[in-house]
């Protein structure tokens, strides 16, 4: 996935930069999401929209880019649009605020292998503390972000010990692990106070 920011005669204002996390995730990925990001904060840019549909993908891909959403100075919204699964998951909790479509998902990060088999405890457990204090730092249900990723943890009134966690759009709303529902990009713009002319696409 190529992402390259685009220039605009408005550079110099201050706008939103939509950057689209789509498909498999892989490290291809990782330094056009550092770029992006980079001349965002040059730009003095108002926000950082993580534009999320994906099934998930390479677990150290998206730690990386977790690493760079949370050490970015700018405001960062993931919009989960449908999925927001795996590797996706933890790069939406690492963003300051999570908006998601109706009928969407996130969770369901339990790691496996390149053949789609169970990974070790030792990794598993790196992974569940990974999202807890990914969770953690932006005020959200650290227990509930574990119970995505190791179906060993249970959490009263969520998810029963045995069964991995996934929520939809209205249950994440419930446990406050999503800030908002919004059905298509230029509703949350709407919301957000943000009019389309301050918007600029990285495709």
């Amino acid at each position: 996935m190529l992402l390259s920011l685009l220039a605009t005669g408005q550079a110099q204002d201050q706008g939103v930069v939509v950057i689209r996390v789509t498909g498999h995730i892989d490290g291809g990925l990782v330094p056009y999401v550092r770029r992006v990001l980079r001349e965002a904060e040059v730009q003095g840019a108002e926000a950082v929209v993580v534009h999320i549909n994906t099934p998930g993908g390479r677990a150290d891909a998206a730690t990386q880019i977790r690493d760079v959403l949370l050490n970015t100075p700018v405001r960062t919204i993931a919009f989960v649009d449908k999925k927001a699964l795996s590797a996706g998951a933890l790069i939406a909790l690492a963003c300051q605020e999570i908006y998601m479509a109706g009928g969407s998902v996130m969770g369901a990060a339990a790691p496996v292998s390149i053949n789609g088999l169970p990974m070790s405890e030792k990794t598993v457990s790196a992974i569940r503390k990974l999202f807890r204090a990914t969770a953690e730092h932006h005020g959200r249900s650290p227990e509930v972000a574990e119970a995505m990723v190791d179906a060993d943890v249970a959490v009263e009134g969520v998810v029963e010990a045995g069964k991995l966690l996934t929520l939809s759009t209205q249950e994440a709303l419930k446990l406050e692990m999503a800030n908002g529902r919004a059905d298509s990009l230029a509703s949350l713009l709407e919301q957000l106070g943000i009019p389309n002319r301050a918007v600029t696409q990285a495709t």
